[in-house]
């Protein structure tokens, strides 16, 4: 597999992620994920890294996933593809990694935002998803990014056992399926390729 990598949303500790990118390995049949954890401060504290990071802070976890990135190029050559997942308040960290990096850099990303506070517009990198579960909210305060790109969010309906007043949690049955089935995805077609 070349690589894929993950970036957790607020208010997660660094077991929550873990337990997230552990999730995401399963998926992947085992593979490594790289991680990238967006540390949580406090609730509050979270809330204002994830407004400044919105109106384009380059907050730490951006200069992480770049950092990142740049060892998976070096490692994997120019070609390769990385599909790098977030979540939530990760998504704000991964759009500004991906507005202040070269375009070569963008071109071998796959972004995969799972309830995401921004919506990661297909012009920034190689492709892009967004899905949102239908009794969730996080996403509609991205009122530009809605109004923009709008068309390029995937509204889902909600799993008979997801949380039945705010489907938001990264690991949601809602999200499940669409998680697995781009992970199926990429190692089809970028999976073998070293």
């Amino acid at each position: 597999m070349n690589s894929a990598g993950f970036i957790n949303g607020i208010n997660n500790n660094k077991m929550q992620a873990r337990l997230s990118a552990q999730q995401l390995s399963q998926y992947a049949q085992g593979a490594k994920i790289y991680g990238t954890h967006n540390a949580t401060n406090f609730p509050v504290i979270d809330v204002f890294e994830c407004a400044a990071g919105h109106i384009g802070f380059h907050t730490p976890p951006v200069q992480l996933l770049k950092n990142k990135w740049k060892h998976l190029i070096a490692s994997h050559g120019p070609q390769a593809k990385f599909l790098e997942i977030c979540h939530s308040g990760g998504a704000d960290h991964l759009k500004n990694a991906l507005l202040t990096s070269p375009e070569s850099v963008r071109q071998q990303i796959i972004a995969l935002a799972i309830a995401p506070s921004v919506i990661i517009p297909r012009r920034l990198c190689f492709r892009s998803f967004n899905y949102i579960s239908r009794r969730d909210f996080v996403t509609h305060l991205d009122f530009d990014g809605k109004r923009r790109y709008g068309n390029e969010l995937h509204v889902l309906e909600p799993h008979p056992d997801a949380n039945k007043f705010w489907d938001h949690e990264f690991l949601s049955p809602t999200f499940e399926s669409r998680i697995q089935g781009h992970i199926k995805e990429y190692l089809k077609n970028y999976g073998g390729k070293r």
